[in-house]
């Protein structure tokens, strides 16, 4: 089944119904949905819209809010408390601007570098384990990073 498009006129867009009691309804699944569940669609990349079934509104922003809070409540602290401090005492259009570029920009940009990262690092294991003797020669304890990546133990020529 297709999924519905949103404002942006994309494909990967899934639209969830909100009903008054709260309910959410996966209309790509036709079943209900909790935001636990909602917040793994979310993780797995897909984009959500959510519709209130009542008024057509989209209340898209409110569910997503709505999340970060269950996330609180299940102590995976996700905005340190000062920083919600600051975002209610601050209510100027400045900081409105500020939210839809610099600090989406700025957490897309720490992602990327983070999978930059992960990727070097990944590389660097990768070539320890398929080089060890040089890494035993260059770096001393070597030989013992070896043993725990790969479980296995030197062999030694037996005379």
């Amino acid at each position: 089944m297709a999924k519905s498009k949103s404002d942006k006129d994309s494909e990967d867009v899934l639209t969830i119904k909100r009903y008054g009691n709260r309910r959410l309804y996966n209309t790509e699944t036709k079943s209900y949905v909790n935001y636990g569940d909602l917040s793994e669609i979310v993780r797995t990349g897909t984009d959500i819209r959510v519709i209130d079934s009542k008024t057509k509104e989209d209340v898209t922003k409110a569910v997503l809010i709505q999340l970060i809070l269950e996330e609180e409540k299940n102590d995976k602290t996700v905005l340190p408390t000062e920083f919600l401090f600051q975002i209610l005492r601050t209510r100027e259009e400045s900081l409105q601007e500020f939210f839809r570029t610099h600090l989406s920009a700025s957490f897309n940009a720490y992602l990327k570098t983070k999978e930059e990262f992960d990727n070097r690092f990944r590389s660097i294991l990768e070539m320890a384990v398929t080089a060890p003797q040089m890494w035993e020669k260059v770096i001393p304890g070597a030989e013992v990073m070896r043993e725990i990546m790969t479980g296995k133990k030197p062999e030694k020529d037996e005379e």
